[in-house]
């Protein structure tokens, strides 16, 4: 299979994210203003230091591009690309923020219906068509958030506000198409750093002094951000969105495990129901992409 490192790379991504509640656990002494803080800036050195050592001469040419848009074209790609950094820096709060004060569990269901979400906005915002079998997916996915609901209204109301934010950054930069990905990131942190400093006094109480949450800092911004996002870029280069979307489920997968028996947490019977239909909407709304995938396979074997 040619492009097997890049399926590698993409299981790698998510698997990575899957495991992303550990380390965020131990910080949990620590604010998610802080958290947050700190690993934006940690990511942002690193984004700098891979884009300057590596990527000097596509700095140039994104800019030469940019610069000859016409005005209207050259605005949106700035918005947009701001906006995506103002949304990442609300999601990457609100998901520390669930992980170390709510549970993992909660964070892993975000995952669970962020995709879903973003196909619904994608109708909405960018006129993406939805099949009737996605669309009875989306019904059924709303009567799990419901039984969520009901059994805790919190719980969903962060799944929600963690899902929605990634999937309207997803469909922001669906819209932001022709420049390089790496470099959009690294603007996109550098903006969320620009935005965190001013709100600092209300993000950061103190400044932290612990050796160890510096380690860690560093190992979240590295391990835990810059490398999968690499690595999904990396994937994308060969593997199709549709596949990519199955791989993504890998990650809350992989979090309800380590919730469950790393963690300790506890479903009840009503979240037994509603995480059950979640997962049947999810296998009918990705359907087609399990036929694309499997018919995919097939083909490269017959070659």
């Amino acid at each position: 299979m040619n492009n097997q490192k890049h399926y590698v790379a993409g299981i790698s991504a998510f698997v990575i994210w899957g495991f992303f509640s550990i380390p965020l656990r131990a910080l949990q002494n620590f604010t998610a203003g802080e958290i947050l803080y700190f690993r934006i800036l940690f990511s942002a050195l690193t984004l700098l230091l891979i884009i300057l050592t590596f990527k000097r001469q596509d700095i140039r040419h994104e800019w030469r591009v940019l610069v000859s848009l016409p005005r209207q074209k050259k605005n949106t790609a700035i918005w947009l690309t701001l906006a995506g950094g103002a949304l990442l820096c609300v999601n990457w709060l609100t998901f520390i923020y669930v992980v170390n004060s709510i549970n993992v569990k909660t964070a892993s269901f975000a995952y669970l219906i962020c995709p879903v979400i973003t196909a619904v906005l994608g109708y909405v915002v960018i006129n993406e068509k939805l099949t009737v079998q996605q669309w009875c997916a989306v019904g059924l996915c709303a009567i799990s958030c419901v039984l969520i609901g009901i059994s805790s209204a919190l719980e969903l109301g962060y799944s929600f506000l963690t899902a929605f934010t990634y999937a309207l950054y997803l469909i922001t930069q669906r819209k932001n198409q022709g420049f390089d990905r790496i470099i959009t990131l690294c603007v996109q942190v550098l903006f969320s750093f620009f935005l965190l400093n001013l709100v600092f006094g209300y993000l950061v109480e103190s400044i932290p002094t612990s050796q160890t949450f510096y380690g860690v800092i560093i190992i979240v911004a590295v391990l835990f951000t810059v490398l999968p996002l690499f690595l999904n870029l990396f994937a994308l280069n060969k593997i199709n969105s549709a596949t990519i979307g199955i791989l993504m489920y890998i990650n809350p997968i992989f979090n309800f495990t380590i919730a469950f028996l790393v963690f300790k947490e506890r479903i009840n019977f009503l979240q037994v129901i509603g995480y059950s239909i979640i997962i049947l909407a999810l296998v009918l709304f990705n359907y087609q992409n399990f036929r694309k995938i499997q018919t995919a396979v097939s083909a490269r074997r017959i070659g």
